[in-house]
C-alpha cells in the first residue's frame, strides 16, 4: 500500500501539469453536436493531452509495451458512434498515406463518455493499445492477427475485463455456447460474449504464465508477426489449440464464479487485490459493489478510501470528495495524513484552491511520511503561484530543497516557477 500512495501522487502530479506534448496527437475540436456546450465535453478537451500520455504508461505496465515517439494520432467524437450498424463506444481507423506515414483516427462516443457508461482512460486505453502494436507490426500484419489477440490485449490493457464480464452476466449467456470460432465477419464489431472470452485468453496466459512470459510473447509477436512461434517460444510449446482448449474451461469457470452472489467482505478484498495490481478500474466496481452491503465500520472506511483513490485515477475528484467526507478517518483503518492528502487533492482539481492550501499545508504538518510531505509542499507552491504570491512560494521552495534536496518533485516546482 505505501509504494502505491507513492505512484499515486506521482500520477496526481502528472495529471495537473502543464501539456507540453509532441505535435503528433491532433484533437479534432470541428465536433459539432449536441453535447458541443456541456461542460463535460470541456473537461474532456482538457484532459485529453494528458490522458494520451497515461494511456502509454498504461499499456506499457500491462503489456510491456514502451511508448512510441512518433505515432500521429487524430481524436474525433461522435454523438451517437455507429459501424454497420453496430453502436460503439469507440473506435480505431489506421491508414497509411502518400509519404507512408500511418495515422491513427480514434473515434469516441460522447454519450457514453458524459453519462458515464465509460471513462476516457479506458476508452483512450483500448483503442491505442490497437493503434501501438498496428503501428509497431504494420497494418497489414497487425490485421492478419486473431481476434482473441487484439481485442484480448485492448481489454486487458484498458483494465475493463471485470465491466464486460459484469455486463454480460447481467444480461445473461449461455454457457453452452461460449467458445468457438474467432467472431469478426466482414470487420463487423464483435458480440459481448466475445469481447469477454477474448479478454478472458489472454487473462489465461497471464495467471497461467505471468505478467514477464505475456509482455515477452507480446513484444516478439509484434517484431516477428508469428503467433504460432511465439506461442511456443514464451509459452513452453504452446500451441493456439491447446491454448484455446485450456482456456475454455477458464472461462467458463470464470463466468460461472462471476454469476454467484458475492458478500461485501468478499468484494472489498477483490477491490483491494485489483488496487495492488493497478488495476483501478476493476478495483472502483468492486469496492461499489462492497460499500454499502453491511461492511463494519473499519471495513468501511478502508472501502471508501480506496474508492476515493480510484476515483482520482480516473479524474473524478469530485466522486472521491464526497466519499472521503463521510467519514471520519480513524487511524487504525486509513492513514490520516494520506486522507487528508486526498481531500486537498480533490479540492484543488475542483477549483478549491484555498480549503486546498490549507489542507495540503494540515497534510505537510501531520505527516512523518515523506512522499506526502514532499507532495504536500509541491502543491502549495503551485497554488502560492496560482495566488501571485512568489515570495511565500520561493520561501517554501527553498525550504523544500534543504529538507528534501534529492526530491522529484524539486524539478517540477522549478518548472512551475519559471512557467509563471
Amino acid at each position: 500500500m505505501k509504494n502505491n500512495l507513492i505512484k499515486l501522487l506521482v500520477i496526481a502530479t502528472f495529471l495537473l501539469l502543464p501539456a507540453r506534448l509532441p505535435a503528433v496527437l491532433h484533437i479534432d475540436t470541428s465536433y459539432s453536436g449536441s453535447f458541443r456546450n456541456h461542460p463535460g465535453f470541456a473537461k474532456i478537451l482538457a484532459d485529453l493531452p494528458f490522458v494520451y500520455q497515461e494511456s502509454f504508461q498504461k499499456i506499457q505496465r500491462s503489456l510491456g509495451i514502451p511508448a512510441r515517439e512518433q505515432m500521429y494520432v487524430v481524436v474525433m467524437f461522435s454523438d451517437n458512434l455507429t459501424y454497420k450498424g453496430f453502436r460503439l463506444r469507440g473506435k480505431r481507423q489506421s491508414v497509411r498515406t502518400a509519404n507512408r506515414t500511418i495515422v491513427h483516427y480514434i473515434h469516441l462516443d460522447l454519450d457514453f463518455l458524459i453519462n458515464g457508461q465509460a471513462t476516457l482512460l479506458e476508452e483512450m486505453t483500448h483503442e491505442m493499445t490497437h493503434a501501438i502494436m498496428a503501428d509497431t507490426m504494420g497494418l497489414k500484419e497487425y490485421d492478419s492477427l486473431p481476434m482473441w489477440v487484439k481485442e484480448g490485449t485492448a481489454v486487458h490493457s484498458a483494465d475493463q475485463g471485470l465491466a464486460r464480464i459484469k455486463a454480460l452476466t447481467r444480461r445473461g449467456f449461455d454457457i453452452n455456447l461460449i467458445g468457438g470460432e474467432d467472431e469478426n465477419i466482414d470487420g463487423n464489431p464483435i458480440s459481448l460474449e466475445k469481447y469477454v472470452e477474448n479478454y478472458l485468453k489472454i487473462r489465461f496466459l497471464l495467471k497461467s504464465f505471468g505478467s514477464s512470459a505475456l509482455h515477452r510473447f507480446v513484444k516478439r509477436l509484434m517484431k516477428s508477426g508469428d503467433l504460432s512461434q511465439e506461442l511456443s517460444v514464451c509459452f513452453n510449446g504452446l500451441t493456439e489449440e491447446v491454448m484455446n482448449q485450456y482456456a475454455q474451461d477458464f472461462i467458463k469457470k470464470t463466468l460461472m464464479e462471476n454469476t454467484r452472489p458475492v458478500a461485501s467482505r468478499e468484494n472489498l478484498q477483490r477491490g483491494i487485490r485489483f488496487f495492488d495490481e493497478g488495476e483501478f478500474l476493476s478495483a472502483r466496481l468492486a469496492l461499489s459493489d462492497a460499500l454499502y452491503g453491511g461492511l463494519s465500520d473499519s471495513e468501511f472506511q478502508r472501502a471508501a478510501y480506496l474508492l476515493a483513490e480510484c476515483y482520482i485515477q480516473e479524474r473524478n475528484p469530485q466522486g472521491a470528495l464526497q466519499l472521503l467526507k463521510q467519514f471520519k478517518p480513524d487511524p487504525r483503518n486509513v492513514p490520516v495524513d494520506r486522507y487528508e492528502f486526498l481531500s486537498a487533492y480533490s479540492e484543488y482539481a475542483m477549483g478549491l484552491v484555498t480549503k486546498a492550501y490549507f489542507g495540503f499545508k494540515k497534510a505537510f504538518e501531520t505527516s512523518s511520511n515523506q512522499a506526502v510531505q514532499e507532495g504536500a509542499l509541491y502543491y502549495i507552491i503551485r497554488i502560492l503561484i496560482e495566488l501571485d504570491n512568489r515570495p511565500e512560494a520561493d520561501r517554501v521552495l527553498a525550504m523544500m530543497r534543504l529538507q528534501f534536496p534529492k526530491s522529484g518533485y524539486l524539478d517540477l516546482a522549478g518548472r512551475i516557477m519559471t512557467l509563471r
